[in-house]
């Protein structure tokens, strides 16, 4: 065991911010400004955990989010915590070589049970005065392994370089699938090892960085899903450089996640909060909080339209939260770039407010509320937006969030819009019929649905269809054995494909029938896969063009970013008039 816990005891001074704050942002402690002002100059150290003691929530890790309150320790609370203090003491030395405390007197008491009956680990308590305890504290935190910040490496702004972000959504594969038996490595993500698909794909490059939306925080998954507080990743951040397996030269871009509360009246996420998160956990760049003022919401399964004024409403909000926002930053002296979110209603609205962000004093702005809009609402306001860049003393780095357009891509070229983002062409290998692989020619092959029997919603609909699944089971893997030989040249495309669409006929799909045979055939005889060099299509062949379950159709979307990506550097941008 590599990693040390060090646990501090709650402060009464407390950042005065609604909502919920990591448990080591919150507080505002002599020791908490210690612990952040290293972590201002030094990323997260691999082996440190931190737990706090709070007399109101008890012990819990460090990255735990909490209200702020105004509760004091007494004997009566310490005696009362004691119990699962004692408990989670106990868990978590068991995966921690040494445990620090830093306490005071009314808090000793509640971890005293676990320090006098002994814990798994090694154990330390910091005594003597104020001084003396951020004496310790500085000293063992000097001595963890820690290296410094990631710079920020883009390409400086108007260049005409353009960068592509890949949003997170939690895209883990499992590296040792077994493809031939459809089984997993491991019975769990942790067991197997799942790795994030752009590090499956290394050597090759497949983005300048990643997204990652603070709407995690408010789930139970992704990266950085909110914690109950008695989990041991509760404890420290996630290291996301490392998750995704980011270079040097790629970047961490967070933002708000404003379309997972577009239907809620106020912004799920607070300033504060997306300050510390940002701060806390290594990103690079972090957008302000915005709020889309979209013209339809749904409350209670209705559609609501909003009033113009409810839309206004919401921009200025944005404005207020991107002022605000800067402000925290400025003063927290956050380590990421502050990126102001613009959100507007009309293309003259968007560049008066770019205006106004450069007066704030961003200097990285990103423009929302696009994904929407037609590509003829998007040209001009693109077009306003950059009119307005043009005009200011220093040219600020301008991102597009959530769109792609290749019809527009010219123009944002020539205008030299900086940056933006999108998941389409990832998401594209499962959500639709006739474009989920891009071949390395730019052409677009359908997938072969081979769809699972054992999956518990087809199992449902089959069932209440009365079809035998006994048949349909062992058709189903006569399928995937043709398949596999097919790509081995083993057998013709004719025996493969009828067998394909006798199986897609025992789904109800007979209306698809048809249009999916031409579609089939020409997958089957182009053999795509066979002219694609990717690691992917080099180790799994045909089944990169098999939809079936997440960790082939994330392998093709992986595979399909990769062939943007390539197309973006060269500027061929792909054949397709459809997508957004």
């Amino acid at each position: 065991m590599t990693k040390q816990l060090l646990v501090l005891g709650c402060s009464q001074v407390k950042r005065n911010a609604t909502g919920l704050l990591p448990a080591i942002d919150r507080y505002d402690g002599t020791a908490y400004r210690v612990l952040r002002k290293f972590l201002r100059s030094h990323c997260w150290p691999g082996g440190l955990s931190v737990a706090v003691l709070s007399a109101k929530y008890g012990l819990v890790g460090g990255f735990t989010g909490i209200e702020d309150y105004d509760e004091r320790m007494t004997p009566n609370k310490a005696a009362a915590l004691s119990g699962r203090c004692h408990e989670l003491l106990y868990t978590w030395s068991q995966s921690h070589r040494s445990i620090h405390f830093s306490l005071g007197k009314d808090y000793l008491p509640a971890v005293k049970s676990a320090l006098d009956s002994g814990l798994e680990s090694e154990t330390e308590v910091f005594d003597g005065p104020i001084g003396m305890k951020l004496s310790q504290i500085k000293d063992f935190l000097s001595k963890t392994i820690s290296t410094e910040k990631h710079k920020a490496d883009l390409p400086e702004p108007g260049s005409g370089q353009v960068s592509y972000f890949l949003p997170d959504w939690d895209d883990l594969l499992d590296i040792n699938f077994n493809f031939s038996t459809d089984t997993f490595s491991g019975k769990s993500p942790s067991e197997r090892g799942d790795k994030h698909c752009s590090i499956l794909m290394k050597p090759e490059r497949m983005h300048d960085g990643i997204l990652v939306s603070l709407a995690q925080h408010v789930t139970s998954k992704g990266p950085l899903r909110r914690f109950e507080g008695s989990e041991e990743q509760s404890l420290a951040p996630k290291n996301l450089r490392d998750q995704f397996g980011l270079e040097h030269n790629q970047t961490l871009f967070g933002d708000c996640g404003a379309f997972s509360y577009v239907n809620e009246v106020e912004p799920s996420i607070s300033v504060e909060q997306a300050v510390a998160l940002y701060d806390l956990h290594g990103f690079d760049f972090g957008a302000s909080v915005d709020h889309i003022p979209v013209a339809h919401v749904f409350r209670k399964g209705l559609s609501v339209d909003l009033t113009r004024g409810e839309q206004l409403a919401r921009v200025r909000k944005t404005k207020k939260n991107a002022e605000l926002f800067l402000d925290a930053a400025h003063k927290r002296r956050v380590s990421f770039r502050p990126v102001g979110t613009i959100q507007a209603l009309d293309p003259a609205s968007y560049a008066q407010t770019v205006k106004l962000y450069y007066e704030f004093g961003y200097r990285y702005i990103a423009i929302g509320g696009l994904v929407p809009q037609s590509d003829a609402a998007i040209q001009k306001i693109v077009k306003a937006v950059m009119k307005t860049v043009s005009k200011l003393p220093e040219r600020p780095w301008i991102h597009l969030f959530g769109v792609f357009r290749p019809k527009l891509q010219e123009l944002f070229r020539n205008l030299k819009v900086d940056s933006f983002d999108s998941a389409t062409y990832f998401r594209k290998a499962w959500l639709r019929s006739d474009q989920n692989y891009l071949a390395t020619d730019g052409n677009w092959y359908a997938a072969i649905r081979v769809p699972m029997t054992k999956d518990p919603r087809t199992r449902k609909r089959l069932e209440e269809s009365k079809v035998d699944l006994q048949r349909l089971e062992i058709q189903e893997a006569t399928v995937m054995n043709l398949l596999t030989r097919y790509g081995r040249e083993e057998i013709s495309m004719r025996e493969v494909l009828d067998a394909v669409i006798g199986y897609d006929e025992q789904l109800t799909r007979s209306s698809e029938v048809q249009s999916l045979q031409a579609k089939y055939k020409k997958t089957l005889g182009d053999r795509p896969w066979k002219s694609c060099a990717c690691p992917f299509c080099k180790d799994i062949g045909i089944h990169m063009l098999i939809f079936r379950g997440a960790n082939r159709n994330k392998r093709r979307g992986t595979h399909n970013t990769l062939m943007l990506y390539n197309m973006l550097r060269t500027d061929a941008i792909p054949p397709d008039d459809q997508i957004k």
